[in-house]
């Protein structure tokens, strides 16, 4: 009786598992990741540079 037990249970939980894989929506997981947009290089003008 343990190994018909067995025997159905592992058969169930292959028969289910595509199944089960496709009814979850992971989307809310991992959150969409967003970046700031980079800051603009400083302008100089003439001769005055940053690195002086």
């Amino acid at each position: 009786m343990k190994s018909a037990l067995t025997v159905l249970t592992l058969s169930l939980s292959l028969i289910a598992a595509p199944a089960l894989a496709f009814s979850f929506d992971t989307s809310s997981l991992t959150p969409t990741l967003t970046y700031p947009e980079p800051a603009p290089a400083p302008v100089t003008q003439g001769n005055s540079g940053i690195n002086r």
